[in-house]
């Protein structure tokens, strides 16, 4: 097994540990931490929480992570209150042996409590801290509270909160605050807090480097980790537009899974190449890439059934070539072809994807070839889970099923379909199917 000393991730977040174990004691006053770190270093910063909120955690404080949206305060204390109550409720059944004494009697009181009650529920929130502390029963260590919500709507009473939730619990608890550079959000909280607050800076992490390195560790032979040496050779030149470089190293892909022997390494290869000179508009490349991918994958792709997935991306990247070149026909035809070899390895969730592309393409519901296919997609589809069903947005597909043939169902069916869109999509189903074919777009089309 690979050692940590080598795994260039590993690497990337033991060095925010020093950071953060160089701030406690340079400021071991501070209670509210503002970890400034680019956004693409984000997973590490993650990465360095995760790893201290589990038993391979090397800081004597104690982590844990909230991912809890701020709409008003009232609402996160109680939401926050509720994540703490359950996530320690599902930890006893791994530790049946812990004993925090009081939690029973918290959660019920919690339970009682009215969610508009804000008083309440602060003072329940406050006590239940104290009291996880005494459960925790450690000595000159914190426990660090990890805020990451995805959504705050007023950071003025975010911020108001964070000092006012500080203050009662300033001995045993710290906050920890993510900003990325640029976008900082919290450092007038941090400058108002003064000596009880610290900014953490990381560095770049070059996270794209470390990708690299990681991807293409082992031995240089191997034909799997030469490809991976490849593919980010190749990304590295698309994102310099470098075309002439595009090609070299796509054809270097070409050359090594050919040498392999195996179809479906080979086409992946004409697919990805092909895929990267999407941005170079004009290379007439591109289709004969795409067509060599599909002639490979289709002589194949029978007795291999991973081949099938490729192949659906092929077709897939062929329709949006012509779509992005102004051949709507073309597209048309390959969208279809998409979903014809979807449904014959039955793939229903992709062949109905690629019909909505056709569809939106023909666009005149009165057309023959367009009634086909929606018949033919609510037939195989309905069958599908509610989940599937919702990602697919098949909303779309039935709508026009129910319009096209509203003659041939009776009262009775209509309704039941109706009632499954509903719990799906909701109340304004018929809206939401609307919206789907006015912003939905083949792959590439407006590249």
């Amino acid at each position: 097994m690979q050692s940590n000393e080598h795994n260039p991730i590993a690497v990337r977040i033991s060095k925010i540990a020093k950071l953060w174990t160089n701030a406690r004691k340079n400021k071991p006053k501070a209670r509210l931490f503002q970890l400034v770190c680019y956004q693409e270093d984000f997973i590490l910063v993650n990465g360095f929480i995760q790893i201290e909120a589990s038993e391979h955690g090397k800081s004597p404080d104690s982590f844990l992570l909230f991912s809890i949206d701020f709409e008003n305060e009232n609402q996160y204390i109680y939401d926050f209150t509720n994540e703490w109550i359950t996530s320690f409720d599902r930890d006893l059944q791994s530790y049946p042996h812990w004993n925090w004494i009081e939690f029973e009697e918290l959660k019920k009181e919690f339970y009682t409590i009215s969610h508009k009650n804000s008083n309440e529920l602060k003072d329940l929130f406050i006590r239940l801290l104290v009291s996880f502390k005494k459960f925790e029963s450690k000595k000159e260590n914190l426990i660090i509270i990890s805020l990451v919500p995805k959504k705050v709507s007023n950071y003025e009473n975010y911020h108001l909160f964070i000092k006012q939730l500080l203050s009662p619990i300033l001995k045993d608890y710290g906050i920890l605050l993510i900003d990325f550079k640029g976008k900082e959000k919290h450092t007038k909280l941090v400058d108002n807090l003064d000596t009880l607050a610290v900014t953490i800076d990381v560095p770049d992490q070059n996270m794209a480097s470390s990708y690299k390195e990681l991807a293409t560790q082992g031995n240089p032979n191997d034909p799997q980790v030469k490809f991976r040496k490849y593919l980010f050779e190749i990304g590295e030149s698309a994102s310099k537009n470098d075309k002439e470089q595009v090609h070299y190293w796509g054809k270097q892909m070409l050359t090594l899974t050919q040498s392999t022997g195996d179809p479906s390494f080979w086409a992946s290869a004409h697919l990805i190449y092909a895929g990267f000179l999407f941005q170079f508009k004009d290379d007439a490349k591109t289709l004969r890439l795409l067509d060599k991918g599909i002639l490979i994958a289709e002589a194949n792709y029978q007795k291999k059934p991973e081949l099938a997935g490729t192949l659906i991306q092929l077709y897939s990247y062929k329709a949006s070539y012509y779509s992005m070149t102004g051949k709507k026909e073309e597209a048309i035809q390959n969208f279809i072809k998409q979903a014809q070899i979807a449904e014959n390895v039955e793939m229903i969730e992709q062949m109905i994807l690629a019909n909505i592309y056709a569809l939106l393409l023909i666009k005149n519901d009165s057309n023959h070839l367009y009634q086909k296919i929606i018949k033919n997609s609510f037939e195989k589809g309905y069958h599908l889970s509610d989940e599937l069903l919702k990602v697919i947005n098949f909303a779309f597909i039935t709508e026009k099923y129910l319009y096209i043939n509203s003659t041939n169902i009776t009262t009775s069916e209509k309704h039941q379909i109706e009632e499954r869109m509903q719990s799906i999509y909701g109340k304004e189903w018929r809206e939401y199917a609307k919206k789907i074919s006015s912003s939905t777009q083949p792959v590439y089309e407006n590249t």
